[in-house]
């Protein structure tokens, strides 16, 4: 049984499919859709729509809209195209609802973008004879050398699936903040980003989160090093990509760990500054050894003093 939540939740959900129904078959037609709508706008408002109305009236929101659409239209690509933005959005209104961190929410949603994308080039390659992984390639072919080449090749399409993934979910949390229908968890993440100068010290990726990086990229290193050849294109493209964001997000938190337990013990910037450019240059002449030294590292202060932990208890305490 329905109750009247459920009931207006429902009502929202279809009073904003109906309007993106008009709004796509309105851009495309003129032109637009192509432009910034459907990269953009389609995701935004499903993040409102997941923040407003809960995630299962914002499924049942997008493949109504997303199917009448396509019998309207009649152009496949232009509904290949809104399903990634709607799917997109969705990802993000769910993260934003989620009790996790900032930063697990970016390695979850730069990963889910990742399996969506090429999913999605997958059916548009076949379908329409477009295939975005097929751009990039053009991209490098001024490239000689072929593992500088093939670097670039994954390099690009791990940021463009990120790169979309964080502005939208940073675009749908400041417009969600403006029609004031953020709440509990949303509403934290985004008084955290509103004040990111004052918590970017203390923003940080779970134990879970870290870790799990952390052994993905061991795995994947193993099985490279034994030769276990993938033969499917598009599962080595995912696994590399994955293997590269997760490389990104090690990186990136365990250093900022390891610079606070420095400036916290010792009281001097210059130390911070020292360890740095030791960090700099271990990572351009050794970069595996960089990112070895890094998680021992943080594993030794997550067993010694549960840094993790203790940054996450400062944040709060700094956010009351």
């Amino acid at each position: 049984m329905f109750n009247l939540n459920d009931i207006k939740k429902m009502t929202e959900a279809a009073l904003m499919s109906a309007l993106f129904v008009v709004g796509t078959i309105f851009f495309v037609s003129t032109g637009l859709g192509y432009t910034f709508y459907l990269d953009f706008i389609v995701p935004i408002f499903f993040v409102v729509i997941c923040l407003k109305c809960d995630f299962k009236y914002s499924i049942l929101a997008g493949v109504t809209s997303l199917v009448i659409t396509g019998l309207v239209l009649g152009n496949i690509g232009t509904a290949i195209w809104a399903s990634q933005s709607v799917i997109l959005g969705i990802i993000c209104g769910m993260l934003l609802q989620n009790d996790t961190t900032i930063m697990d929410d970016l390695v979850y949603g730069s990963i889910l973008s990742v399996l969506l994308m090429v999913f999605v080039d997958i059916y548009a390659s076949k379908l329409i004879g477009y295939s975005f992984m097929q751009e990039f390639k053009g991209y490098i072919k001024f490239l000689n050398n072929n593992e500088v080449a093939n670097i670039m090749y994954y390099l690009l399409i791990a940021m463009f699936p990120f790169g979309m993934m964080f502005s939208v979910y940073y675009l749908g949390l400041i417009f969600s903040n403006k029609l004031k229908i953020l709440k509990n968890n949303s509403k934290r993440k985004y008084n955290i980003i509103k004040n990111f100068r004052t918590y970017s010290r203390f923003i940080g990726c779970s134990k879970k989160v870290f870790y799990g990086c952390s052994i993905y990229l061991l795995i994947f290193q193993i099985f490279k090093f034994i030769n276990i050849e993938i033969n499917n294109t598009y599962l080595i493209t995912i696994s590399t990509c994955v293997g590269y964001l997760c490389a990104y997000f090690v990186v990136r938190d365990g250093y900022n760990v390891i610079q606070n337990y420095i400036l916290s013990k010792y009281q001097k910037v210059s130390y911070a500054r020292y360890m740095s450019l030791g960090t700099i240059l271990i990572l351009l002449l050794a970069f595996k050894v960089a990112i070895i030294l890094i998680i021992l590292f943080n594993t030794v202060l997550d067993k010694r003093i549960d840094i993790r932990v203790r940054q996450s208890y400062i944040l709060d305490k700094l956010m009351n």
